[in-house]
């Protein structure tokens, strides 16, 4: 059975074009929202994100059949501890946080009554605040789902059929070796980019710097333009794999300063050439 009444917690980017894209699909349920900034409550009512607010957390959840708990990692934390005496016989609950084992983990507090299902979709913006909530921005993007074994099927599947009604792809992985990966291919970057800035920025040479700073530094930088709350939750939920990845980084890094210190040409140029050839590689693979 499709959903008929969906709680939205969170009416940021996410959860307010979850909520546009939800009021678009063939059968669409009644949508009922909350967020802390009214501001951000009254956009959504205005555009259509939601058919109704609710003026506090438990009254969002009260008789939904699915909560979708889209706010920051550490707040959703919190909320999956406060919320269970309101959640509905048979709710299906899932988020949209960057980061799922700890998430996975809180969600274990849940009554039985219900079932948990953590997710994450891929996409989004790269500057927050930026154009505003899109019904079309999970179109085409992958969104992972990050079931246990003690996941019901029934509740698979719902999420499953909830990532497909707005366009997206249903990505299975565990919580864990989700936490893993994006720590590589997600979280190091945006942290690279944002100790490049701080690195460069900080230096005294950087009011000259900055008049021949162009795309290239745009380009290599423009990630810290994201939320930096966010981003701070992703550090202090996920710390053992970002820690591992900037580990790698960094060692790369010595082994690059090292070639440099010797003005080995054939093996930066070496590793450059690889570089190049892997990115080239994986770009061709995504095409294909």
């Amino acid at each position: 059975m499709p959903p008929r009444r969906i709680a939205i917690l969170g009416l940021g980017l996410i959860g307010a074009s979850l909520g546009l894209a939800l009021r678009r699909t063939p059968s669409a349920p009644s949508v009922v929202g909350f967020d802390p900034d009214q501001a951000t409550v009254e956009w959504a009512l205005r555009n259509g994100a939601i058919d109704r607010s609710a003026r506090s957390a438990m009254e969002t959840v009260r008789d939904a059949d699915t909560v979708v708990l889209a706010a920051p990692v550490r707040a959703i934390m919190e909320l999956l501890g406060s919320l269970a005496p309101g959640l509905a016989e048979g709710a299906l609950v899932t988020d949209t946080g960057s980061t799922k084992a700890q998430i996975v983990a809180a969600a274990g507090q849940l009554p039985d009554r219900v079932a948990f299902v953590g997710g994450h979709p891929l996409a989004g913006r790269l500057r927050s605040g930026v154009g505003g909530p899109d019904a079309q921005l999970f179109v085409g993007s992958v969104y992972c789902l990050t079931p246990t074994s003690d996941t019901p099927a029934w509740a698979l599947e719902r999420a499953s059929a909830l990532v497909q009604s707005v366009g997206a792809t249903p990505h299975l992985v565990d919580a864990g070796q989700h936490d893993a990966i994006l720590a590589a291919v997600s979280h190091l970057p945006y942290f690279a980019a944002a100790t490049l800035v701080a690195s460069v920025m900080s230096q005294g040479e950087w009011p000259a710097m900055s008049q021949l700073a162009a795309g290239g530094f745009r380009t290599a930088t423009s990630l810290v333009e994201a939320s930096d709350e966010m981003w701070t939750d992703v550090a202090l939920t996920n710390r053992e794999p970002l820690l591992r990845q900037l580990d790698a980084l960094i060692e790369t890094l010595g082994v690059l300063r090292g070639l440099v210190s010797l003005g080995d040409a054939d093996k930066i140029s070496d590793l450059l050439t690889r570089a190049h050839r892997l990115h080239g590689e994986w770009l061709r693979s995504r095409e294909g």
